[in-house]
């Protein structure tokens, strides 16, 4: 009996001695993807031709925009002269202006995604690049970006901040 009692503490000691040093071997790494992001120059770069992009369109719409308004306010003060004919036509054409710019936004938005998406990979690319091999050269088991906002809690001064690593590994201050 007491052999058997003692074989199992020894096994409980064994399996909890492999347990805790499987467990000592997990690294956790933090970052905040948001922050380096903002210091890195690709990324202004990047904005600027997105405003530029962004400003075509807007100009675009807006002078869509204002005809369509011209039109409306043309046949508001003309409305009383015109034939029946003549105003079933002309709320036939603000009504098709009216759809045009309706899909004009539509199509605009989806340029505007489409553009912004073509803009930052590159980055993003780049960045997922330099924590991976931060990462690994630092031998992480994970990395966690705490931008994302899923993250509730995490003691911090368990875990490293990636941050000044991989801004070295970028050249940024």
């Amino acid at each position: 009996m007491k052999k058997i009692l003692l074989t199992l503490v020894a096994c409980a000691a064994f399996i909890f001695v492999c347990g805790t040093s499987s467990f000592a071997q997990i690294k956790i790494g933090h970052i905040n993807t948001q922050e380096i992001l903002q210091l890195m120059p690709e990324r202004d770069s990047a904005a600027k031709k997105f405003d530029k992009f962004n400003a075509e369109i807007t100009k675009n719409y807006e002078s869509m925009t204002v005809a369509v308004n011209n039109l409306i306010d043309t046949y508001t003060k003309q409305k009383d002269s015109l034939s029946s004919f003549i105003q079933k036509a002309k709320e036939a054409e603000i009504i098709d202006m009216q759809g045009k710019i309706q899909n004009f936004k539509e199509v605009a938005q989806q340029e505007l995604d489409k553009k912004q998406t073509e803009l930052m990979t590159p980055i993003v690319d780049k960045l997922k690049k330099a924590i991976k091999e931060v990462a690994e050269a630092n031998k992480f088991t994970y990395v966690i970006d705490v931008a994302g906002g899923s993250l509730v809690y995490f003691p911090e001064d368990e875990s490293l901040n990636l941050l000044p690593l991989v801004k070295a590994k970028l050249g940024l201050k």
